[in-house]
């Protein structure tokens, strides 16, 4: 029987000698007994007569299926905490590990530091079912938090994906869902976990850097590039780039990306040596790319390229069931000794939030800022909620969202109506131009304009035509 003093019992059901070997050096060091088994017939044996606390069981063993072990270890001991490992990151491999309910999924070779915060981890959550009940706290996972059907299977697709070393992911969802956070947890629970996470807003790039941003320039490739610059590609080498709003890439960008996704090499401006480079690509978008496609401003071969592994954040309104411990979450990370109110948390559960869980934790932040005292109360929400868009038919759901946007006009300057309408215009000619791919006889067509008329209108905006996108003419 084990010392009392030791921290627990692991067991590794493994075929190859050195994997048991190094799981039972490393734990026996930091305080664990270390139970080790070669085939599954004794391993399945030795995990019901000896108990272990948590199980690392290979996926192929030389005289079983692992998977079928794990059924068998399931049947007789459903909370058992147990961590697949494999060399083979075949999807059908983590589908089928994963509708068993493992604890976690891990790639071989495998990292001793992460094995040991998984059996933290796992020895933390066991110990804490079997205390006595307490206040619910959140299941977070890389900040995801949920404990709802649907925020659980979106933990499972993402562990599904992050096994999947190599194809591209595509995140959807809409504004304030965590893609960002899905992203990070892709790469964090890969094999990549210790290359780099590069992240870049491509709406937020100028078009005429754009290119220059993601795969670099040599010096003297145009006018102020004084030194050789590695893109965001070359910087990602090894880890994974995530292209937020993936969508807003010009459509010359949108070619470039393509060549660099099949053929894994990043050519700089002004370079005709093109450079291999090890990057997973995950992108993400608010957008409905079909519909971009079928409009003629996102290409169909490379929304297919990036398609390979979808994924969908949902709305904070289909999990509605996790409002209250996302905003516990948000609570104990500015401070851990407050606390929400009863009709605070019934006020909480009860709004849509059309801004998803950015919207949540912002009120609740701002109801900190606002409370002053530990207890934060439902008048002290309410200060910090938005009014919230009945439900209405399309016109005048439009007509409630331009009346919010007149209510935060500023009324200042000379003459506020004609700078309130000159920005609604500009704003309308610039979503045109995007639409049609900076195409200003297109664009002006779409407005009902001539387009001399739609050339003034931008001159007087400020927005510029875009010399490599503008097309005075359709062919």
């Amino acid at each position: 029987m084990a010392d009392a003093t030791r921290k627990g019992t692991l067991q590794i059901i493994d075929d190859e000698a050195s994997i048991c070997f190094a799981f039972r050096r490393y734990f026996e060091k930091r305080g664990y007994d270390v139970l080790t088994s070669s085939r599954g017939a004794e391993g399945l044996q030795q995990c019901l007569s000896q108990n272990p606390d948590m199980v690392f069981l290979d996926v192929r063993l030389g005289d079983a299926d692992g998977l079928d072990i794990l059924a068998q270890i399931r049947q007789e001991r459903p909370q058992l905490p147990v961590v697949v490992m494999t060399a083979y990151g075949t999807l059908e491999t983590v589908n089928r590990a994963m509708a068993s309910q493992v604890f976690d999924y891990v790639t071989k070779p495998v990292d001793m530091s992460q094995a040991e915060q998984l059996v933290l981890q796992a020895l933390a959550s066991t110990s804490a079912a079997s205390a006595a009940p307490a206040a619910p706290a959140p299941a977070a996972a890389e900040g995801f938090v949920g404990e709802s059907a649907v925020m659980q299977e979106l933990f499972k697709q993402l562990l599904r994906v992050a096994a999947m070393d190599e194809a591209p992911v595509l995140i959807t969802g809409a504004t304030g869902t965590g893609k960002e956070l899905a992203a990070r947890m892709i790469h964090a629970r890969s094999r990549r976990r210790h290359g780099p996470f590069v992240g870049v807003n491509c709406g937020a790039l100028p078009d005429n850097l754009v290119e220059s941003e993601l795969f670099g320039h040599c010096r003297g490739a145009f006018t102020g590039a004084s030194e050789d610059k590695p893109g965001l590609c070359e910087a990602a080498d090894g880890g994974v780039l995530f292209l937020d709003e993936v969508g807003e890439l010009p459509l010359p960008t949108q070619v470039k990306l393509l060549r660099f996704l099949d053929q894994r090499q990043v050519e700089r401006i002004g370079s005709v040596k093109p450079q291999p480079v090890d990057v997973r690509v995950v992108a993400a978008t608010n957008r409905d790319l079909e519909v971009a496609v079928r409009q003629g401003s996102f290409r169909a071969d490379l929304y297919y390229r990036l398609a390979v592994l979808p994924i969908r954040t949902p709305l904070l309104r289909e999990h509605p069931e996790d409002v209250p411990a996302l905003a516990h979450y948000f609570l104990a990370q500015v401070d851990p000794e407050l606390s929400l109110a009863a009709d605070a948390c019934e006020a909480l559960a009860g709004r849509d939030w059309p801004g998803n869980v950015r919207e949540l934790r912002n009120v609740i932040l701002q109801a900190v800022a606002k409370g002053g005292g530990p207890v934060i109360t439902k008048a002290c929400l309410e200060q910090c909620i938005q009014p919230q868009a009945p439900e209405a038919a399309p016109d005048e759901q439009r007509r409630w969202h331009l009346e919010q946007y007149v209510d935060a006009l500023s009324w200042s300057g000379d003459n506020p109506l004609r700078d309130a309408l000159s920005e609604l215009q500009s704003l309308i000619i610039a979503r045109a131009l995007r639409e049609c791919q900076g195409n200003q006889t297109r664009a002006a067509a779409r407005l009902g304009v001539h387009r001399n008329a739609l050339h003034r209108m931008m001159e007087e905006a400020g927005l510029k035509s875009n010399s490599h996108t503008e097309k005075k003419d359709d062919d």
